[in-house]
């Protein structure tokens, strides 16, 4: 037995069919974008940490090492050797806290990375006048009343021949009255060499060694009351210490040293000082001192060194006292055998030979 046909069924719900022009997709895809900068931009300040970070592994890898010594809240002023161009950021991704740091003004005048660096809330810095100076530092003053954390370069330039240059005064201008801000030195190892390093005498145009490289970031505890360029700078040289005695294979010394210039090998600590050639850039304005007559150098990388009284106490520059030196994977500071002094540049001098019959350990 047959039914006659039903009545035809007609979907309820059709689908709609959608024709977009090809410049339709484009304009779609196009503002998606947009949108998509436009988020990013506006949540750079609360994000650059972990970005930065995320696109630094991926050509770096950090070994952190005294991280607990940065305080958790209140003013921090971060000191920090310069070596290359990539220092800010290698420090933005691996401190603790949000904050902000100096960066040489010219960086502010480069398409989008200027951009971007006004908009992460970093700080300018001229290379010169006075009124601009002044302005750059009550800044920094006032990110440090504020309770921030301000990261700064003292050397005020990038090394051109990797040894860690004099600090500047700056720094004692902005802490002035300010004895509540935590002072944390840090000294980057191992970065010496990199494509934005002044190694080989040249930045970028060479080509980077290895496929991943590993950066040091060696955190000291707190600089103690008075901080002077000169106390600031010898606390970093110490946490430089601590970050070659993390390298499983230190890097080689860099190529500028000139082993016909004055230096000091130690029969038992190895070599401590070396120099350089001045180096003189004109259109920067750019003059590092590699030398000085009378003097055996500066500290190599990785090696600190001081002078002390006859009860082990340090002393400032241009005090004549003994002569120890702490290096790598040694624990203790060693008296050299050596009477002398540091100027404030950081320019060791041997005045006269100690009674000793060769180096002795005594208590950091």
């Amino acid at each position: 037995m047959t039914h006659p046909p039903g009545p035809a069924l007609v979907p309820i719900f059709a689908p709609a069919s959608i024709h977009l022009a090809p410049f339709e997709v484009a304009g779609a895809i196009l503002a998606a974008i947009v949108v998509l900068l436009a988020a990013f931009v506006a949540a750079l300040p609360w994000i650059a940490q972990p970005f930065v970070k995320l696109v630094m592994s991926v050509r770096y890898n950090f070994r952190v090492i005294g991280r607990e010594n940065i305080p958790k809240s209140g003013p921090v002023l971060l000191v920090s050797n310069h070596l290359s161009w990539f220092d800010g950021f290698f420090l933005a991704a691996n401190i603790p806290r949000k904050g902000t740091a100096l960066v040489n003004s010219n960086v502010f005048g480069w398409p989008v990375v200027g951009f971007l660096a006004r908009r992460c809330g970093l700080i300018s810095v001229p290379y010169s006048g006075p009124k601009a100076q002044r302005a750059a530092i009550e800044t920094c003053r006032k990110v440090l009343d504020d309770g921030g954390f301000l990261a700064i370069f003292p050397e005020a330039q990038l090394t051109r021949t990797g040894m860690t240059a004099p600090f500047h005064r700056g720094l004692e201008l902005i802490l002035a009255g300010r004895e509540q801000v935590a002072v944390i030195p840090v000294y980057l190892d191992n970065v010496w060499g990199s494509v934005t390093s002044f190694s080989g005498g040249r930045f970028f145009t060479k080509w980077p060694k290895g496929l991943r490289r590993t950066v040091v970031v060696s955190f000291g505890p707190a600089i103690g009351p008075p901080v002077t360029a000169f106390a600031a700078r010898q606390a970093v040289l110490v946490a430089g210490v601590t970050a070659r005695s993390a390298l499983a294979r230190p890097p080689a010394r860099p190529e500028t040293i000139d082993p016909e210039r004055p230096h000091f090998d130690h029969p038992s600590l190895g070599p401590l000082t070396a120099s350089t050639a001045d180096v003189v850039e004109p259109k920067v304005p750019l003059h590092q001192v590699g030398h000085k007559p009378g003097t055996i150098g500066h500290p190599l990388p990785g090696v600190a060194i001081r002078i002390v009284d006859e009860e082990g106490k340090p002393l400032g520059p241009d005090t004549e006292g003994r002569i120890q030196a702490l290096v790598p994977c040694r624990a203790e500071w060693s008296d050299i055998g050596y009477r002398g002094r540091i100027d404030p540049d950081g320019f060791v001098t041997l005045v006269d030979a100690t009674d000793q019959e060769g180096p002795k350990a005594v208590t950091a």
